[in-house]
């Protein structure tokens, strides 16, 4: 089977996209578009589309455990994309959390990654963490048991720098939470570097 092949939706209409869903939210992220498969391993591919926490793959690759430094909060509006894609006014205040995952042994940088959150759509124990300690999110997600999904926006793997990075949405309880941009090392990714 062709992986690039779509798969028509039996529920939609004839004239209906065959990517359209009858069920879509109308605060639904567009469907990003995979890297190009020859531009990638296997590995930077799985890490870029994966829809579910990403720290666990990553220390894998790497072979150590990921710890993050440089943790950064502040209040930032919502611009026009960002309320887009987390449903909110624009200009809203949001809470961004900028930080880099790195090596607990090497300390070298394998991702940096800048949050925009919607603080009131996160439950109260899950936002305390957040803004106290220096877990990276998806552990805290687990550790607090948020069932949440993520909607990968986009993603993109430059040649010219090696590395890539995705944008995501994370939705908890049906409402758009956090908006996470990550930019990949080439190390991170499976890359020769």
């Amino acid at each position: 089977m062709n992986p690039s092949a779509s798969v028509a939706d039996p529920h939609a209409s004839p004239r209906a996209s065959p990517h359209a869903s009858p069920h879509a939210s109308p605060h639904a992220a567009p469907h990003a578009s995979a890297p190009e498969p020859g531009r990638l391993g296997l590995v930077g591919r799985l890490i870029l589309a994966c829809d579910g926490t990403v720290t666990p793959l990553v220390e894998q690759v790497v072979g150590e455990r990921i710890v993050t430094a440089g943790l950064a909060h502040a209040p930032e509006p919502a611009d026009e994309e960002a309320a887009r894609l987390l449903a909110v006014p624009v200009g809203l205040t949001l809470l961004s959390r900028t930080t880099e995952l790195v090596g607990a042994r090497s300390g070298l940088v394998h991702v940096r990654a800048r949050t925009l959150m919607v603080v009131e759509a996160l439950p109260a124990p899950l936002r305390a963490d957040l803004l106290g300690g220096d877990e990276p999110i998806g552990r805290l997600l687990r550790r607090h048991r948020v069932e949440s999904f993520r909607e990968i926006v986009s993603s993109t793997a430059p040649a010219a720098q090696g590395g890539g990075a995705r944008r995501y949405r994370v939705v908890t309880g049906g409402t758009p939470a956090m908006l996470i941009d990550e930019v990949f090392s080439a190390r991170c990714l499976g890359e020769p570097v």
